[in-house]
């Protein structure tokens, strides 16, 4: 059973409350929505510190006792017939962490056809621990914070291409399509940069990223019916990703000398390898969405951490939010799988041709002046 020390429970309401005052940008008297899978002390937590703003606070509990293909029908009800102006789900896995990556496809149908769907402003914590609450990222400066994803996105504005390289063996270049834009989850207002109601971003907070998905008509093969699924808008990626820290699904560290190598032509995965087997469910996961759906695998994301309060723990909520990383995410229907990058060097190049540094062995350069 979780516990919590008073004072540390204190810290982690003061934080919470901060986070809808400056990301979410909340008022008092709005109407905000809890949703705990598996974290009740934290969902304790949020309570009070949207009570402690003046919110008007409901919860939902997702409390099945096995990982859910779909979420309820009554809180897809929920938020959209009586849709909340903000909240949060609080997603634990610490007990049954194979849950994480079994209630991805969950998860993206919530995320991209409810939520996104509906005005509000809503934090996704896939992987909340209390640990992180106390002593991690959710510990940061939420009006700094804020404020220089702020300037790193106007710098961001109109890039077309980056390249990127890292002491892991990464080289990797990236043509970002026209209809991708940057976007924070340091600054959760909707609507969306793609002008969808709603609008989604990680908690704890800490990354920029480049990401678009469509909602299409596929075919699946398991059943032999048509289904309307997401699917990422693909970025033109060509060369190799070495993910050596840590991957999205798989709740533990990686180790460097048997890292996960990604190899794009084109945009789109065109193998995948691991020596260490305990890494064989990134993989497996991602081929059966290939297999299921007969779509590729295409490199999703692009993603850079900027909180300093968050530390590599084989939870990939927080590694991917650490300052001086960068993340690059394959994805499918139902299928999304962050890999963390360590110490990137990261160069960017606009439409009239100029090129700039923006990040050198995992430190900002130009972007942070």
């Amino acid at each position: 059973m979780q516990k919590i020390e008073a004072g540390d429970l204190d810290k982690v309401v003061s934080k919470l409350e901060e986070f809808m005052r400056y990301c979410q940008k909340l008022k008092p008297e709005d109407t905000y929505l809890i949703v705990n899978r598996n974290s009740s002390i934290l969902a304790e937590a949020a309570q009070k510190a949207a009570k402690n703003y003046g919110l008007n606070v409901k919860t939902f509990d997702l409390a099945a006792n096995k990982p859910y293909k779909r979420f309820p029908k009554k809180l897809i009800t929920l938020l959209r017939q009586n849709t909340p102006k903000g909240g949060m789900g609080l997603f634990d896995y610490s007990h049954n962490p194979h849950w994480g990556l079994e209630e991805v496809g969950a998860r993206i149908e919530l995320l991209h056809q409810t939520i996104e769907e509906v005005p509000i402003s809503w934090a996704h914590s896939p992987g909340i621990t209390l640990d992180m609450s106390i002593n991690g990222p959710l510990q940061c400066n939420y009006r700094k914070m804020a404020e220089e994803a702020e300037r790193i996105l106007q710098k961001l504005q109109n890039i077309k291409k980056l390249h990127i390289t890292a002491p892991g063996g990464t080289d990797v270049e990236i043509e970002v399509p026209e209809q991708l834009k940057f976007d924070t989850d340091c600054i959760i207002v909707p609507p969306n940069v793609y002008g969808k109601p709603g609008k989604v971003g990680n908690l704890p907070v800490g990354e920029v990223w480049s990401e678009k998905g469509e909602v299409i008509q596929v075919l699946n093969k398991e059943t032999g019916k048509k289904e309307n699924q997401h699917y990422p808008v693909k970025q033109i990626a060509n060369g190799k990703l070495v993910c050596d820290v840590t991957a999205g699904g798989y709740m533990g560290k990686i180790d460097p000398e048997k890292p996960i190598i990604v190899q794009f032509e084109n945009g789109i995965l065109t193998d995948i390898q691991c020596e260490d087997r305990r890494l064989d469910c990134i993989r497996e996961d991602i081929l059966a969405s290939q297999k299921k759906y007969g779509l590729p695998t295409v490199l999703e994301e692009v993603g850079i951490g900027l909180n300093e309060k968050a530390r590599v723990t084989g939870n990939m909520l927080e590694d991917e939010k650490l300052r001086g990383t960068c993340h690059l995410a394959p994805g499918n229907v139902r299928c999304h799988v962050d890999m963390l990058v360590d110490k990137p060097t990261i160069t960017v190049a606009y439409g009239d041709g100029t090129t700039k540094e923006m990040m050198r062995n995992g430190t900002f350069k130009f972007f942070m002046v």
